[in-house]
């Protein structure tokens, strides 16, 4: 991290970001006197306005001040055929980067069109390989991934659960349509060693109720799950904990990333851990990539992906995080 830093206190970082909020996406610019403003790269993710996501575009607002560059930003909200669309009006634009979050094979589809086009390519987020065991990397033509290993993730996830106890596990997909959340279960059976089921709650962020109704439907039938998966921490907040609260459930509740609310959880014992993908680096490490391929013709990565996590986050850290998390930087 200091070589990056380094590189980003070569820009100036008393530019002020101009931004337009959306429902759907933003806009930060420098002032017209930063250094590398003529620069515009677009972002677009499979995002929602929830609490991972707004972390990651913290991040990529930061970078766009430190950098003095222009970013776009459009977040799908997990819909497949809105994120192409948000990636062909990119390619119209005629940016000097995209930025894109291969949300499904289709998305990661219309990146590799984008690609191909001659726009230099950075992924994020999910950083997969392909039914025929490609890297996304290597499949779309982009300069490297800024993500987790989804699957060494769930790994790690799994083994911990079974190390704390863990002979049941429930593994909550909340959507349907998601390869990195499949990697994460799979990942996560693999690493838990016991009996392990996945419950699919398609769209559950927006259909809490039936979502929280159906998960407590599969605990009152099964009171051996102890064990529980979330993959978001709206998830785990507003869904895990009222279907074990509303159950009696035993069952002890891990997540994937992080919210304010999700750390104070740990702390208190109602969540056991958090695997933390550090997503704030998936917003900014890609526009300083795309700033120094564009200004010195690197390719940081070596084609292949740059780990922004995971860590975990539990009881003996979560403190220390916790501050950063009301930040918005965690």
């Amino acid at each position: 991290m200091r070589r990056i830093f380094a590189i980003v206190g070569l820009a100036s970082v008393s530019v002020l970001a101009a931004c337009t909020n959306g429902t759907t996406g933003n806009t930060t610019s420098p002032s017209s006197q930063g250094a590398g403003s003529s620069l515009r790269i677009y972002m677009v993710t499979h995002g929602d306005n929830g609490t991972f996501w707004s972390v990651v575009q913290k991040g990529e607002k930061q970078a766009a001040t430190d950098l003095g560059v222009t970013v776009n930003y459009q977040g799908s909200n997990n819909d497949d055929s809105q994120e192409c669309q948000f990636i062909n009006a990119a390619v119209t634009a005629k940016p000097d980067g995209i930025v894109v979050s291969p949300h499904s094979q289709t998305v990661l589809d219309c990146a590799k069109q984008a690609a191909g086009q001659g726009f230099p390519l950075i992924l994020i987020n999910n950083c997969g390989t392909t039914a025929s065991g490609a890297s996304y990397v290597t499949y779309s033509g982009a300069i490297t991934c800024v993500g987790q290993p989804e699957s060494a993730a769930g790994q790690k996830a799994g083994a911990r659960l079974a190390a704390d106890g863990g002979h049941k596990l429930l593994c909550v997909i909340h959507e349907a349509t998601s390869t990195s959340l499949r990697d994460r279960c799979a990942g996560a059976k693999a690493g838990f060693g016991g009996t392990v089921k996945d419950l699919v709650l398609d769209n559950a962020k927006s259909n809490v109720a039936s979502a929280t109704a159906t998960l407590q439907a599969q605990l009152s039938a099964d009171s051996s799950i102890d064990s529980i998966l979330a993959l978001d921490p709206d998830v785990a907040k507003n869904i895990v904990e009222a279907a074990v609260t509303a159950t009696n459930s035993k069952a002890r509740i891990a997540t994937f990333d992080l919210s304010t609310g999700v750390v104070s959880d740990i702390q208190s014992g109602k969540i056991d851990f958090a695997i933390d993908q550090q997503q704030y680096l998936q917003g900014y490490l890609p526009i300083v990539f795309l700033k120094l391929y564009k200004s010195n013709a690197n390719t940081v990565g070596g084609f292949d992906t740059v780990k922004s996590g995971p860590g975990v986050v539990d009881k003996t850290n979560a403190s220390k995080v916790a501050t950063l998390a009301g930040q918005g930087t965690r």
